[in-house]
């Protein structure tokens, strides 16, 4: 009897115990901050959060929006935008148009279009952010898929790898893993000089400017129609487990194709491959 008095004992105290760890659990969690705009190099405490959204976050991609307050302890919009302005990872330098369209906010069914008239940008390590001065929002996202490193030496005869800056869109999905690719790299005078060398001599590579129907495929990256002095590659691809058949087959047998555009002036490589 007396240790049946000591098992129930034990057996209340231990659904006590997890039941407080539970209610603790979720009260921690109900006060938890997202902190996810630390990465971008900004500092500012709990108070000068006036509401996020977490758009979507697993492990292969995040996108939050921070909205903050302009009132208690302070102006938080002059703070941050004193942190921005003395940041040499931010400046108004506009992503590319395909990478602008992934900022937005959603009220309902509506999806509420970035507002652009006065907004500072940062691109490191992967992680991509906006700060909207106008309307006191940070714009948070990152995605592992797209900040991979896919080398395209073999493909374009550059190293790819030396670049000063980059941006990537992958639209992949299906079995053989199709869809669209659009990477710009910016690269160092000194490096563009090298790459000019090395585009001088390689086949593959013409001055002669693509024609406009090939180029539309930019049509995120007009600037590319205006380039004055570039470098033009194009070929036909063909996505298939078959080795032999990727190097050799017909036009008729292609499944997509890949482009390369070279702005000699800007030191910018664009790219574009699809497959449908």
């Amino acid at each position: 009897m007396k240790n049946t008095k000591y098992t129930i004992l034990i057996f209340l105290i231990v659904i006590a115990t997890s039941f407080l760890a539970i209610i603790i659990t979720i009260f921690f969690n109900s006060i938890k901050t997202d902190t996810d705009y630390q990465q971008l190099g900004i500092d500012i405490k709990d108070y000068d959060i006036e509401y996020y959204t977490v758009y979507y976050e697993d492990k292969f991609g995040t996108y939050k929006v921070y909205k903050l307050n302009n009132y208690y302890k302070g102006d938080s919009r002059d703070r941050v935008k004193e942190q921005i302005d003395n940041s040499n990872l931010w400046n108004k330098n506009k992503f590319y148009e395909y990478m602008m369209m992934k900022f937005y906010e959603q009220i309902g069914d509506e999806k509420i279009e970035l507002d652009r008239e006065n907004l500072y940008y940062y691109n490191h390590d992967g992680k991509y952010g906006i700060y909207d001065a106008k309307n006191a929002k940070i714009y948070f996202y990152k995605n592992l898929l797209q900040t991979s490193e896919r080398e395209l030496s073999d493909i374009l005869g550059i190293n790819t790898k030396d670049y000063k800056l980059r941006e990537v869109y992958d639209v992949r999905g299906g079995l053989q893993f199709d869809g669209t690719d659009y990477y710009v790299y910016e690269f160092t005078e000194e490096k563009g000089k090298g790459i000019i060398e090395k585009l001088e001599n390689n086949t593959k590579w013409s001055k002669d400017r693509l024609d406009d129907k090939k180029l539309s495929s930019f049509k995120y990256n007009e600037e590319v129609n205006s380039i004055k002095n570039g470098y033009y590659y194009y070929e036909l691809v063909c996505r298939t487990s078959d080795e032999n058949k990727k190097k050799n087959f017909t036009e008729d047998e292609a499944t997509g194709y890949e482009i390369g555009v070279y702005d000699m002036d800007k030191n910018i490589l664009y790219y574009y491959w699809t497959s449908y």
